[in-house]
Protein backbone atom coordinates (compact mmCIF):
# COMPACT_ATOMS: atom_id res chain seq x y z
CA UNK A 1 0.00 0.00 0.00
CA UNK A 2 1.19 3.49 -0.73
CA UNK A 3 1.36 4.58 2.91
CA UNK A 4 3.59 1.66 3.81
CA UNK A 5 6.05 2.60 1.10
CA UNK A 6 6.08 6.23 2.17
CA UNK A 7 6.85 5.27 5.77
CA UNK A 8 9.50 2.63 5.16
CA UNK A 9 12.41 5.06 5.43
CA UNK A 10 11.00 6.65 8.58
CA UNK A 11 10.52 3.35 10.36
CA UNK A 12 13.93 2.10 9.32
CA UNK A 13 15.51 5.19 10.81
CA UNK A 14 13.58 4.57 14.02
CA UNK A 15 14.90 1.02 14.21
CA UNK A 16 11.55 -0.68 13.65
CA UNK A 17 12.49 -2.88 10.71
CA UNK A 18 12.51 -6.65 10.65
CA UNK A 19 15.05 -8.22 12.93
CA UNK A 20 15.54 -5.10 15.01
CA UNK A 21 15.38 -5.26 18.79
CA UNK A 22 13.48 -4.26 20.76
CA UNK A 23 10.03 -4.51 19.19
CA UNK A 24 9.04 -0.98 20.26
CA UNK A 25 11.15 2.12 19.61
CA UNK A 26 10.42 5.22 21.69
CA UNK A 27 9.99 8.02 19.14
CA UNK A 28 8.36 10.85 21.07
CA UNK A 29 11.19 13.28 20.41
CA UNK A 30 10.90 12.95 16.64
CA UNK A 31 7.22 12.14 16.11
CA UNK A 32 5.70 14.25 18.91
CA UNK A 33 8.40 16.91 18.79
CA UNK A 34 9.47 16.32 22.38
CA UNK A 35 6.08 17.48 23.69
CA UNK A 36 6.06 17.88 27.49
CA UNK A 37 2.64 18.71 28.93
CA UNK A 38 2.09 16.59 32.08
CA UNK A 39 -0.54 14.38 30.45
CA UNK A 40 -3.12 12.35 32.34
CA UNK A 41 -4.30 10.26 29.37
CA UNK A 42 -4.81 10.28 25.61
CA UNK A 43 -7.44 9.34 23.06
CA UNK A 44 -7.28 8.58 19.34
CA UNK A 45 -9.87 9.80 16.83
CA UNK A 46 -9.78 10.72 13.14
CA UNK A 47 -11.32 14.17 13.59
CA UNK A 48 -10.44 15.39 10.05
CA UNK A 49 -11.65 12.23 8.32
CA UNK A 50 -8.51 11.66 6.26
CA UNK A 51 -8.03 8.03 7.30
CA UNK A 52 -5.29 8.25 9.93
CA UNK A 53 -5.88 8.58 13.70
CA UNK A 54 -5.29 11.96 15.32
CA UNK A 55 -4.34 12.26 19.00
CA UNK A 56 -6.04 14.14 21.84
CA UNK A 57 -3.83 14.45 24.94
CA UNK A 58 -5.58 15.20 28.24
CA UNK A 59 -3.48 17.38 30.53
CA UNK A 60 -3.58 17.81 34.29
CA UNK A 61 -2.75 20.90 36.31
CA UNK A 62 -1.83 23.20 33.46
CA UNK A 63 -3.24 25.23 30.59
CA UNK A 64 -4.22 24.27 27.98
CA UNK A 65 -6.00 21.29 29.48
CA UNK A 66 -5.99 19.40 26.18
CA UNK A 67 -3.61 19.17 23.25
CA UNK A 68 -4.86 18.10 19.82
CA UNK A 69 -2.33 16.69 17.35
CA UNK A 70 -3.17 16.13 13.67
CA UNK A 71 -1.63 13.00 12.19
CA UNK A 72 0.25 13.73 8.95
CA UNK A 73 0.63 10.11 7.78
CA UNK A 74 -2.00 10.61 5.08
CA UNK A 75 -1.74 13.80 3.07
CA UNK A 76 1.78 14.91 3.89
CA UNK A 77 2.84 11.24 4.19
CA UNK A 78 5.16 11.87 7.11
CA UNK A 79 5.09 9.90 10.34
CA UNK A 80 4.68 12.96 12.57
CA UNK A 81 2.04 15.25 14.05
CA UNK A 82 1.09 18.92 13.80
CA UNK A 83 -0.18 20.74 16.88
CA UNK A 84 -3.70 22.03 16.15
CA UNK A 85 -4.78 22.78 19.72
CA UNK A 86 -6.10 26.14 18.54
CA UNK A 87 -9.14 24.24 17.22
CA UNK A 88 -10.06 23.40 20.82
CA UNK A 89 -9.12 26.84 22.13
CA UNK A 90 -11.47 28.53 19.68
CA UNK A 91 -14.31 26.19 20.67
CA UNK A 92 -14.35 26.42 24.47
CA UNK A 93 -11.22 28.17 25.73
CA UNK A 94 -9.66 24.80 26.63
CA UNK A 95 -8.73 26.04 30.10
CA UNK A 96 -10.04 23.40 32.50
CA UNK A 97 -8.29 20.41 34.03
CA UNK A 98 -9.20 17.49 31.75
CA UNK A 99 -10.04 13.99 32.99
CA UNK A 100 -11.96 12.09 30.33
CA UNK A 101 -12.77 12.13 26.63
CA UNK A 102 -14.88 10.24 24.08
CA UNK A 103 -15.02 10.45 20.29
CA UNK A 104 -18.27 9.69 18.47
CA UNK A 105 -20.41 11.03 15.62
CA UNK A 106 -23.41 12.00 17.75
CA UNK A 107 -25.00 14.20 15.06
CA UNK A 108 -24.62 11.63 12.28
CA UNK A 109 -22.97 13.97 9.78
CA UNK A 110 -20.01 11.68 9.10
CA UNK A 111 -17.29 13.23 11.27
CA UNK A 112 -16.50 12.36 14.90
CA UNK A 113 -17.41 14.80 17.64
CA UNK A 114 -15.75 15.09 21.04
CA UNK A 115 -17.11 15.09 24.58
CA UNK A 116 -14.62 16.08 27.29
CA UNK A 117 -15.12 15.67 31.03
CA UNK A 118 -13.32 18.35 33.01
CA UNK A 119 -12.97 19.96 36.40
CA UNK A 120 -11.74 23.38 37.37
CA UNK A 121 -11.16 23.71 41.11
CA UNK A 122 -14.55 23.43 42.78
CA UNK A 123 -16.56 23.63 39.54
CA UNK A 124 -17.24 20.72 37.22
CA UNK A 125 -18.41 20.41 33.65
CA UNK A 126 -18.44 18.26 30.57
CA UNK A 127 -18.20 19.91 27.18
CA UNK A 128 -19.62 18.59 23.91
CA UNK A 129 -17.66 19.93 20.95
CA UNK A 130 -19.42 19.42 17.63
CA UNK A 131 -17.11 18.72 14.71
CA UNK A 132 -18.05 20.96 11.77
CA UNK A 133 -15.61 19.53 9.21
CA UNK A 134 -18.33 18.07 6.96
CA UNK A 135 -20.47 21.20 7.13
CA UNK A 136 -17.71 23.76 6.51
CA UNK A 137 -15.10 21.76 4.60
CA UNK A 138 -12.49 22.82 7.16
CA UNK A 139 -11.82 21.23 10.57
CA UNK A 140 -13.60 23.27 13.23
CA UNK A 141 -15.21 22.56 16.61
CA UNK A 142 -18.17 24.39 18.15
CA UNK A 143 -19.17 24.12 21.81
CA UNK A 144 -22.81 22.97 21.80
CA UNK A 145 -23.02 21.86 25.43
CA UNK A 146 -25.70 24.38 26.42
CA UNK A 147 -28.17 23.15 23.81
CA UNK A 148 -27.34 19.42 23.99
CA UNK A 149 -26.00 18.14 27.34
CA UNK A 150 -26.16 21.01 29.87
CA UNK A 151 -24.37 19.23 32.71
CA UNK A 152 -22.49 20.51 35.73
CA UNK A 153 -20.96 17.22 36.84
CA UNK A 154 -17.54 15.56 36.94
CA UNK A 155 -17.50 12.72 34.38
CA UNK A 156 -14.74 10.17 34.98
CA UNK A 157 -15.73 7.63 32.31
CA UNK A 158 -17.44 8.41 29.04
CA UNK A 159 -18.85 6.10 26.37
CA UNK A 160 -20.91 6.79 23.28
CA UNK A 161 -23.38 4.00 22.55
CA UNK A 162 -26.85 3.51 21.10
CA UNK A 163 -28.03 2.22 24.45
CA UNK A 164 -31.76 2.47 23.64
CA UNK A 165 -31.44 1.11 20.08
CA UNK A 166 -33.25 4.03 18.47
CA UNK A 167 -30.55 4.59 15.84
CA UNK A 168 -28.54 7.44 17.36
CA UNK A 169 -25.75 7.72 19.91
CA UNK A 170 -26.40 8.28 23.60
CA UNK A 171 -23.77 9.18 26.21
CA UNK A 172 -22.93 7.10 29.28
CA UNK A 173 -21.18 8.85 32.17
CA UNK A 174 -19.44 7.32 35.16
CA UNK A 175 -19.15 10.00 37.83
CA UNK A 176 -16.71 10.97 40.57
CA UNK A 177 -19.10 12.52 43.08
CA UNK A 178 -22.67 12.05 41.83
CA UNK A 179 -24.76 9.10 40.58
CA UNK A 180 -23.86 7.65 37.18
CA UNK A 181 -25.71 9.42 34.40
CA UNK A 182 -27.19 8.33 31.10
CA UNK A 183 -27.96 11.01 28.51
CA UNK A 184 -30.42 9.81 25.88
CA UNK A 185 -30.41 11.62 22.54
CA UNK A 186 -33.70 12.87 21.20
CA UNK A 187 -34.84 14.93 18.20
CA UNK A 188 -32.63 17.79 17.13
CA UNK A 189 -29.57 16.49 18.96
CA UNK A 190 -30.89 17.39 22.42
CA UNK A 191 -30.17 14.95 25.26
CA UNK A 192 -32.25 14.05 28.31
CA UNK A 193 -30.81 12.76 31.59
CA UNK A 194 -32.30 9.30 32.21
CA UNK A 195 -29.98 7.72 34.76
CA UNK A 196 -32.40 7.78 37.69
CA UNK A 197 -35.42 6.77 35.63
CA UNK A 198 -33.72 3.72 34.10
CA UNK A 199 -31.81 2.40 37.12
CA UNK A 200 -28.48 3.37 35.57
CA UNK A 201 -27.87 6.23 38.00
CA UNK A 202 -26.96 4.25 41.10
CA UNK A 203 -26.82 6.41 44.20
CA UNK A 204 -23.46 4.90 45.19
CA UNK A 205 -21.15 6.56 42.70
CA UNK A 206 -17.42 6.74 41.96
CA UNK A 207 -16.36 5.42 38.58
CA UNK A 208 -12.85 4.76 37.30
CA UNK A 209 -13.50 1.99 34.79
CA UNK A 210 -16.37 1.31 32.39
CA UNK A 211 -16.78 -1.87 30.35
CA UNK A 212 -19.43 -1.60 27.63
CA UNK A 213 -20.78 -4.49 25.55
CA UNK A 214 -23.53 -7.05 25.05
CA UNK A 215 -22.38 -9.46 27.76
CA UNK A 216 -25.42 -11.77 27.57
CA UNK A 217 -25.80 -11.75 23.79
CA UNK A 218 -29.41 -10.60 23.78
CA UNK A 219 -28.89 -7.64 21.44
CA UNK A 220 -28.70 -4.72 23.85
CA UNK A 221 -25.71 -3.14 25.62
CA UNK A 222 -24.72 -3.95 29.21
CA UNK A 223 -22.31 -1.95 31.38
CA UNK A 224 -19.81 -2.81 34.11
CA UNK A 225 -18.52 0.02 36.32
CA UNK A 226 -15.39 -0.26 38.45
CA UNK A 227 -15.33 2.18 41.37
CA UNK A 228 -11.72 2.35 42.64
CA UNK A 229 -12.85 2.37 46.25
CA UNK A 230 -11.31 -0.17 48.58
CA UNK A 231 -13.03 -1.65 51.60
CA UNK A 232 -16.30 -2.35 49.82
CA UNK A 233 -17.88 0.97 50.78
CA UNK A 234 -18.76 1.57 47.12
CA UNK A 235 -19.17 -1.78 45.34
CA UNK A 236 -18.71 -2.29 41.61
CA UNK A 237 -21.81 -2.51 39.43
CA UNK A 238 -22.80 -4.90 36.63
CA UNK A 239 -25.75 -3.18 34.96
CA UNK A 240 -27.71 -5.55 32.73
CA UNK A 241 -29.85 -3.83 30.11
CA UNK A 242 -33.46 -5.05 30.15
CA UNK A 243 -34.49 -3.46 26.84
CA UNK A 244 -34.79 -6.70 24.89
CA UNK A 245 -36.50 -8.53 27.76
CA UNK A 246 -39.09 -5.87 28.64
CA UNK A 247 -39.31 -3.57 25.64
CA UNK A 248 -38.22 -0.54 27.65
CA UNK A 249 -34.80 0.71 28.71
CA UNK A 250 -33.92 -0.21 32.30
CA UNK A 251 -31.02 -1.75 34.19
CA UNK A 252 -30.57 -4.33 36.95
CA UNK A 253 -27.33 -4.57 38.94
CA UNK A 254 -26.22 -8.23 39.22
CA UNK A 255 -22.58 -7.77 40.32
CA UNK A 256 -23.27 -9.41 43.68
CA UNK A 257 -24.73 -12.56 42.13
CA UNK A 258 -22.85 -13.27 38.88
CA UNK A 259 -19.27 -13.67 40.15
CA UNK A 260 -17.88 -10.26 39.20
CA UNK A 261 -18.15 -8.22 42.38
CA UNK A 262 -14.71 -6.96 43.38
CA UNK A 263 -14.53 -5.07 46.66
CA UNK A 264 -10.75 -5.11 47.03
CA UNK A 265 -10.23 -2.03 44.79
CA UNK A 266 -10.21 -1.92 41.01
CA UNK A 267 -9.69 0.65 38.27
CA UNK A 268 -9.94 -0.01 34.52
CA UNK A 269 -12.54 -2.48 33.19
CA UNK A 270 -13.23 -3.79 29.65
CA UNK A 271 -15.29 -6.48 27.92
CA UNK A 272 -13.43 -8.71 25.41
CA UNK A 273 -13.66 -12.25 24.03
CA UNK A 274 -10.40 -13.79 25.25
CA UNK A 275 -11.17 -17.48 24.57
CA UNK A 276 -12.76 -17.24 21.09
CA UNK A 277 -16.07 -18.68 22.25
CA UNK A 278 -18.07 -15.73 20.94
CA UNK A 279 -19.10 -14.12 24.23
CA UNK A 280 -17.54 -11.28 26.21
CA UNK A 281 -15.29 -11.90 29.17
CA UNK A 282 -14.50 -9.17 31.72
CA UNK A 283 -11.01 -7.76 32.26
CA UNK A 284 -10.41 -5.69 35.40
CA UNK A 285 -7.33 -3.84 36.66
CA UNK A 286 -6.56 -4.18 40.36
CA UNK A 287 -5.12 -1.09 42.02
CA UNK A 288 -3.71 -0.11 45.43
CA UNK A 289 -1.76 -3.37 45.57
CA UNK A 290 -4.72 -5.59 44.64
CA UNK A 291 -4.70 -8.31 41.96
CA UNK A 292 -5.95 -7.77 38.42
CA UNK A 293 -8.56 -10.19 37.12
CA UNK A 294 -10.14 -11.76 34.08
CA UNK A 295 -13.62 -13.15 34.67
CA UNK A 296 -14.59 -15.80 32.08
CA UNK A 297 -18.09 -15.58 30.69
CA UNK A 298 -19.79 -18.94 31.25
CA UNK A 299 -23.06 -17.90 29.60
CA UNK A 300 -26.20 -16.48 31.11
CA UNK A 301 -24.18 -13.54 32.46
CA UNK A 302 -22.43 -15.83 34.94
CA UNK A 303 -18.65 -15.48 35.28
CA UNK A 304 -15.70 -17.42 36.72
CA UNK A 305 -12.46 -15.90 38.00
CA UNK A 306 -9.81 -17.52 35.76
CA UNK A 307 -7.43 -17.67 38.74
CA UNK A 308 -9.57 -20.60 39.88
CA UNK A 309 -9.12 -22.24 36.47
CA UNK A 310 -5.32 -21.94 36.31
CA UNK A 311 -4.69 -22.32 40.05
CA UNK A 312 -2.57 -19.16 40.25
CA UNK A 313 -2.85 -15.39 40.05
CA UNK A 314 -3.46 -13.93 36.61
CA UNK A 315 -0.15 -12.00 36.54
CA UNK A 316 3.34 -12.70 37.80
CA UNK A 317 3.40 -9.20 39.30
CA UNK A 318 -0.11 -9.17 40.74
CA UNK A 319 -0.35 -6.77 43.63
CA UNK A 320 1.09 -3.77 41.80
CA UNK A 321 -0.80 -0.49 41.87
CA UNK A 322 -1.92 -0.35 38.25
CA UNK A 323 -4.54 2.11 37.05
CA UNK A 324 -5.04 2.16 33.30
CA UNK A 325 -5.12 -0.97 31.18
CA UNK A 326 -5.87 -2.12 27.65
CA UNK A 327 -6.51 -5.45 25.96
CA UNK A 328 -4.64 -5.32 22.65
CA UNK A 329 -2.97 -7.74 20.23
CA UNK A 330 0.47 -6.10 20.22
CA UNK A 331 2.25 -8.95 18.40
CA UNK A 332 -0.46 -9.72 15.78
CA UNK A 333 -0.64 -13.38 16.79
CA UNK A 334 -4.43 -13.41 17.07
CA UNK A 335 -4.97 -13.30 20.83
CA UNK A 336 -5.39 -10.42 23.26
CA UNK A 337 -2.48 -9.28 25.40
CA UNK A 338 -2.66 -7.15 28.56
CA UNK A 339 -1.16 -3.69 28.95
CA UNK A 340 -1.06 -1.72 32.21
CA UNK A 341 -0.16 1.84 33.13
CA UNK A 342 1.01 2.67 36.64
CA UNK A 343 0.28 6.02 38.28
CA UNK A 344 3.50 6.57 40.17
CA UNK A 345 4.00 3.32 42.07
CA UNK A 346 6.82 1.18 40.66
CA UNK A 347 7.29 0.84 36.92
CA UNK A 348 5.47 3.09 34.50
CA UNK A 349 4.24 0.38 32.11
CA UNK A 350 3.73 -3.38 32.00
CA UNK A 351 2.94 -5.59 28.99
CA UNK A 352 1.94 -9.24 29.33
CA UNK A 353 1.90 -11.57 26.31
CA UNK A 354 -1.05 -13.94 26.02
CA UNK A 355 0.31 -17.50 25.76
CA UNK A 356 -3.09 -19.19 25.62
CA UNK A 357 -4.95 -21.10 28.30
CA UNK A 358 -5.29 -17.94 30.42
CA UNK A 359 -1.50 -17.78 30.85
CA UNK A 360 0.32 -14.45 30.47
CA UNK A 361 4.05 -13.67 30.43
CA UNK A 362 5.65 -10.35 31.36
CA UNK A 363 7.48 -9.10 28.24
CA UNK A 364 7.84 -5.45 29.24
CA UNK A 365 11.64 -5.38 29.20
CA UNK A 366 12.02 -7.65 26.16
CA UNK A 367 9.86 -5.48 23.89
CA UNK A 368 11.32 -2.13 24.98
CA UNK A 369 8.54 -0.66 27.12
CA UNK A 370 10.26 -0.75 30.50
CA UNK A 371 10.99 2.57 32.19
CA UNK A 372 11.07 4.24 35.61
CA UNK A 373 7.82 5.66 36.88
CA UNK A 374 6.87 7.97 34.02
CA UNK A 375 3.43 7.64 35.41
CA UNK A 376 -0.04 8.50 34.21
CA UNK A 377 -3.55 7.17 34.61
CA UNK A 378 -4.01 5.73 31.14
CA UNK A 379 -2.44 5.26 27.72
CA UNK A 380 -3.85 4.75 24.23
CA UNK A 381 -3.09 2.32 21.40
CA UNK A 382 -3.62 2.81 17.64
CA UNK A 383 -1.91 2.03 14.36
CA UNK A 384 -0.90 5.65 13.96
CA UNK A 385 1.46 5.03 10.99
CA UNK A 386 -0.90 2.60 9.18
CA UNK A 387 1.63 -0.22 8.86
CA UNK A 388 -0.58 -2.92 10.40
CA UNK A 389 0.53 -3.02 14.04
CA UNK A 390 -0.50 -1.11 17.15
CA UNK A 391 1.63 1.76 18.43
CA UNK A 392 1.45 3.14 21.96
CA UNK A 393 0.99 6.70 23.11
CA UNK A 394 2.13 6.60 26.75
CA UNK A 395 1.05 9.59 28.82
CA UNK A 396 3.56 11.02 31.28
CA UNK A 397 2.20 12.91 34.28
CA UNK A 398 4.52 12.99 37.25
CA UNK A 399 8.11 12.75 36.06
CA UNK A 400 8.19 16.17 34.33
CA UNK A 401 9.46 14.39 31.24
CA UNK A 402 8.30 14.31 27.62
CA UNK A 403 5.31 12.42 26.27
CA UNK A 404 6.16 9.00 24.87
CA UNK A 405 5.22 7.38 21.57
CA UNK A 406 6.39 3.80 21.15
CA UNK A 407 6.41 2.80 17.47
CA UNK A 408 5.90 -0.91 16.90
CA UNK A 409 7.73 -3.12 14.44
CA UNK A 410 5.34 -6.07 14.86
CA UNK A 411 4.07 -5.83 11.28
CA UNK A 412 7.51 -7.02 10.15
CA UNK A 413 7.33 -10.16 12.31
CA UNK A 414 5.57 -12.33 9.73
CA UNK A 415 2.21 -12.39 11.52
CA UNK A 416 -0.71 -11.20 9.44
CA UNK A 417 -3.06 -8.38 10.36
CA UNK A 418 -6.37 -6.94 9.22
CA UNK A 419 -8.19 -3.65 9.78
CA UNK A 420 -11.92 -3.16 9.36
CA UNK A 421 -13.26 0.38 9.02
CA UNK A 422 -17.01 0.36 9.49
CA UNK A 423 -19.27 2.81 7.72
CA UNK A 424 -22.56 2.61 9.53
CA UNK A 425 -25.95 4.25 9.25
CA UNK A 426 -26.34 8.03 9.73
CA UNK A 427 -27.09 8.03 13.46
CA UNK A 428 -23.95 6.01 14.21
CA UNK A 429 -21.68 6.49 11.22
CA UNK A 430 -18.66 4.65 12.64
CA UNK A 431 -20.83 1.83 14.04
CA UNK A 432 -19.77 2.07 17.69
CA UNK A 433 -20.79 -1.18 19.37
CA UNK A 434 -20.76 -3.36 16.24
CA UNK A 435 -19.38 -6.90 16.54
CA UNK A 436 -16.97 -8.29 13.94
CA UNK A 437 -16.22 -12.01 13.62
CA UNK A 438 -13.26 -13.27 11.56
CA UNK A 439 -12.98 -17.02 10.91
CA UNK A 440 -9.48 -18.41 10.28
CA UNK A 441 -8.37 -21.87 9.05
CA UNK A 442 -11.97 -22.86 8.32
CA UNK A 443 -12.46 -26.63 8.26
CA UNK A 444 -9.05 -27.37 9.77
CA UNK A 445 -8.27 -28.57 13.28
CA UNK A 446 -6.94 -25.13 14.16
CA UNK A 447 -10.12 -23.32 13.04
CA UNK A 448 -11.00 -20.35 15.23
CA UNK A 449 -13.26 -17.33 15.04
CA UNK A 450 -12.00 -14.07 16.49
CA UNK A 451 -14.49 -11.56 17.87
CA UNK A 452 -13.64 -7.88 18.14
CA UNK A 453 -16.15 -5.16 19.07
CA UNK A 454 -15.96 -1.70 17.51
CA UNK A 455 -14.88 1.08 19.85
CA UNK A 456 -17.25 0.14 22.65
CA UNK A 457 -15.21 0.15 25.88
CA UNK A 458 -14.55 3.35 27.78
CA UNK A 459 -11.79 1.75 29.82
CA UNK A 460 -10.39 4.25 32.31
CA UNK A 461 -10.54 7.83 31.06
CA UNK A 462 -11.02 7.66 27.30
CA UNK A 463 -12.98 6.15 24.45
CA UNK A 464 -11.24 6.13 21.08
CA UNK A 465 -12.91 5.76 17.70
CA UNK A 466 -10.75 3.64 15.40
CA UNK A 467 -10.79 0.93 12.73
CA UNK A 468 -11.05 -2.51 14.31
CA UNK A 469 -7.66 -4.27 14.48
CA UNK A 470 -7.15 -8.02 14.08
CA UNK A 471 -3.86 -9.81 14.50
CA UNK A 472 -4.02 -13.03 12.47
CA UNK A 473 -0.88 -15.01 13.29
CA UNK A 474 0.10 -17.36 10.47
CA UNK A 475 -3.27 -17.24 8.69
CA UNK A 476 -2.95 -16.34 5.01
CA UNK A 477 -6.56 -15.27 4.63
CA UNK A 478 -9.77 -14.61 6.52
CA UNK A 479 -12.15 -17.34 5.38
CA UNK A 480 -15.31 -15.57 6.54
CA UNK A 481 -15.95 -12.09 7.90
CA UNK A 482 -19.27 -11.30 9.59
CA UNK A 483 -20.43 -7.94 10.94
CA UNK A 484 -23.25 -7.64 13.45
CA UNK A 485 -24.30 -3.98 13.32
CA UNK A 486 -25.48 -2.14 16.44
CA UNK A 487 -29.12 -2.51 15.35
CA UNK A 488 -28.73 -6.31 15.23
CA UNK A 489 -28.65 -6.76 11.46
CA UNK A 490 -25.91 -9.01 10.10
CA UNK A 491 -23.75 -8.63 7.03
CA UNK A 492 -21.41 -11.21 5.51
CA UNK A 493 -18.18 -10.36 3.74
CA UNK A 494 -16.48 -13.13 1.80
CA UNK A 495 -12.93 -14.36 2.13
CA UNK A 496 -10.28 -11.62 2.33
CA UNK A 497 -6.51 -11.65 2.13
CA UNK A 498 -4.53 -10.60 5.17
CA UNK A 499 -2.48 -7.46 5.82
CA UNK A 500 -4.90 -4.92 4.42
CA UNK A 501 -7.57 -2.50 5.58
CA UNK A 502 -11.08 -2.72 4.21
CA UNK A 503 -14.25 -0.73 4.68
CA UNK A 504 -17.52 -2.52 5.29
CA UNK A 505 -20.46 -0.31 4.42
CA UNK A 506 -23.79 -0.81 6.17
CA UNK A 507 -26.41 -2.55 4.05
CA UNK A 508 -24.19 -2.50 0.97
CA UNK A 509 -23.94 -5.59 -1.27
CA UNK A 510 -21.22 -7.89 0.04
CA UNK A 511 -18.07 -8.27 -2.02
CA UNK A 512 -15.36 -10.90 -1.69
CA UNK A 513 -12.90 -8.51 -0.08
CA UNK A 514 -14.97 -5.59 1.15
CA UNK A 515 -13.75 -2.22 -0.09
CA UNK A 516 -9.98 -1.84 -0.15
CA UNK A 517 -8.62 1.33 1.44
CA UNK A 518 -5.25 3.07 1.01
Amino acid sequence: MRILAALAAVLAAAGSVAGAAPLFVESGATVLGGLNVSARSGSWGDYDGDGDPDLLIQVTGSSPSNVLLRNETIGLETAAFTNVTDLLDSADGNSNDSWSAAWGDYDGDGDVDLFMGMTNGSSFEGDLLRNMTVETGTPEFVDVTAVTIPNDEWPQNLAWNDIDLDGDLDLLMGMELTPYELWLQGPGGAFTAAGAATGFGLSTSHAYGMAVGDSDGDGDTDVYISTCRGGGNIPNAFLVNQLMETGSLSFIDIANTNGTQYLANSYNAEFHDFDDDGDLDLFMVGTSGNPSKIFRNDGGNQFTDVDTVTGHSLLSTNGSSYNGGRCIDYDNDGDLDLFFHDNGFGRARKLFRNDGGWEFTDVTVAVGLDAPAESAFDSAWADYDLDGDLDLYAANTLSAGPERLFVSGASESGNGWFHVRLRGFPGNSTAIGAQIYATLHEGASEERTLRRDANANAGTFHQSDLPVHFGLGDATQIDALRVVWPNGSEQMVGAATVSQEIAVIYDAPSTPAGVLLN
